[in-house]
């Protein structure tokens, strides 16, 4: 039982941070363009549109503004442990639809050269638990 406790609670945390530091590479906050995988917002918004070439940029602005806003989200209640079952199956669906965008538009494999489906896979794995030791959720359950 202990290790599914701290197992849980160390995916909650790697994939929490695993949403939140690209989040920072795109603000600017972890280095320059070419440094960073993207190092700003429009470098970001231009990859964003190379994985949906087939709207707008301007609908490729947005899209990345709401994956943005999706990534902070569930990184910090993650982390926190808020909502896990439901956080770990959004993160699912996110990670999920980025890897079939990068495989259609990008190449097959480039969805394997980032850990893409192992965020999926540990989505799906908090999804399928019930409880979550040292959680938000465990303590407004005990209250």
């Amino acid at each position: 039982m202990m290790t599914r406790d701290f197992a849980q609670l160390f995916s909650r945390i790697a994939l929490g941070i695993g949403f939140l530091f690209p989040v920072l590479d795109r603000l600017g906050f972890a280095g320059p363009p070419g440094q960073a995988a993207w190092g700003d917002w429009q470098h970001f918004v231009t990859y964003t549109h190379s994985l949906m070439p087939f709207v707008s940029s301007s609908i490729a602005h947005i899209a990345g503004l709401g994956a943005t806003i999706a990534e902070c989200v569930l990184g910090v209640c993650l982390i926190a442990g808020f909502k896990v079952k439901w956080m770990g199956l959004g993160a699912a669906m996110l990670t999920l639809v980025f890897a079939l965008l990068m495989m259609a538009f990008l190449g097959i494999s480039v969805p394997f050269r980032y850990p893409v489906f192992v965020f999926t896979g540990a989505g799906l794995l908090l999804y399928s638990l019930d409880t979550f030791k040292w959680s938000i959720d465990a303590f407004l359950k005990k209250n």
